[in-house]
């Protein structure tokens, strides 16, 4: 592999062993570059200005300047993708993933494997650190926090379905920020259950719940099989099973990876698709590659509302953009829009107001 095609990736840590062992393990694979450290969160920004690496390992602890303050300039001045590496465990890991994501983090990874070079820790750390190389992230203009309140406008010219049932939604890479983002606009007597396939890069589907019932105002859980679809909340996808409806209830599903991914957002909106057809509402949100654009397609055939996140919201634009290049959504919009459309929907089934 030539020098120029390799992953140019920019080590943070104020602890000279841990630069050594992320230096040493990430230099170890032939496609990555390790082109720089720093020791500071000021440092960091000033080498990220100067090195323009193509990601970044950021630890979350470090004096003058913590980790997710030095993420948060770096996301607005400079944009790249950052790997937060923590030693934080229990509720602290739940804390700083949720700020970390709110300020523009793309995953948090353990550091307390990594500092023993367990194999599956670094080959987990290597894998992830490839896959965020190729997002594209936007400048982060505000606290995402600080748009909860912002006023919900009528869409004109999106029709649906004349009494939904259900929504469904897939995303990846980006996913959490935007789920939480949407579901912190809907109150909490909307009508609908809502189901949720989130490519994980760390963690557990129970994290991410917590993390979306914290701005939610509806019940947020993850899903069951044989879980009835008769009352309003959120319903995510465990970790390494395909969600799907099979009649008016939950299954969950042993096969191999759709589209590179179980959960995949694919089999959700097929399944959809095939139970509820025109009364259903899929929405398919940021994510890198393909999952969800055919199962999306399927979901518009039988005659649902189909919804794609907009390029300049999106953290990573391509399983929208799939969805858009094969005809699979009939909207596109920034998540506040999803947002304005699935109230309109409600209303129309329940006169919710």
């Amino acid at each position: 592999m030539s020098e120029s095609s390799r992953l140019r990736v920019l080590v943070v840590d104020d602890s000279s062993s841990q630069r050594q062992i992320l230096c040493r393990v990430l230099g170890a694979d032939p496609s990555i570059d390790v082109i720089g450290w720093a020791s500071t969160g000021a440092e960091a920004i000033r080498a990220v200005a100067r090195l323009r690496p193509d990601v970044v390992t950021l630890d979350d602890r470090m004096p003058l300047m913590s980790g997710l303050d030095a993420a948060r300039q770096i996301m607005r001045d400079t944009p790249t993708p950052i790997v937060m590496i923590s030693a934080a465990s229990g509720d602290d890991a739940r804390r700083l993933a949720d700020e970390a994501l709110a300020v523009g983090v793309l995953a948090v990874q353990g550091k307390r494997a990594l500092s023993s070079a367990e194999p599956r820790a670094v080959e987990q750390l290597v894998r992830l650190i490839k896959s965020m190389a190729a997002v594209r992230v936007v400048r982060r203009r505000r606290d995402p926090d600080t748009a909860a309140d912002a006023p919900v406008a009528s869409i004109n010219g999106v029709h649906g379905p004349t009494s939904p049932e259900i929504v469904a939604i897939g995303a990846s890479t980006g996913g959490p920020q935007t789920i939480r983002e949407i579901l912190s606009y809907l109150p909490g007597n909307f009508g609908l259950p809502i189901v949720v396939v989130q490519h994980t890069t760390a963690g557990t589907a129970n994290t991410l719940v917590e993390w979306l019932a914290s701005a939610a105002h509806m019940p947020v859980r993850v899903a069951e099989e044989g879980q009835a679809m008769d009352r309003p909340g959120v319903y995510v996808a465990p970790t390494g099973r395909h969600l799907v409806v099979k009649g008016r209830r939950l299954g969950l599903e042993q096969g191999p990876p759709v589209s590179l991914h179980c959960p995949s957002a694919t089999m959700l909106f097929r399944s959809v698709a095939a139970a509820y057809g025109p009364r259903a509402v899929g929405v398919l949100l940021t994510g890198m590659g393909d999952d969800g654009a055919l199962g999306l397609a399927e979901l518009k055939a039988a005659g649902g509302l189909t919804i794609a996140q907009d390029e300049s919201s999106s953290i990573v634009f391509g399983m929208p953009a799939e969805a858009i290049r094969l005809g699979a959504a009939a909207h596109i919009l920034p998540p506040s829009k999803i947002a304005t459309v699935l109230l309109e929907q409600v209303l129309l089934k329940t006169g919710m107001g």
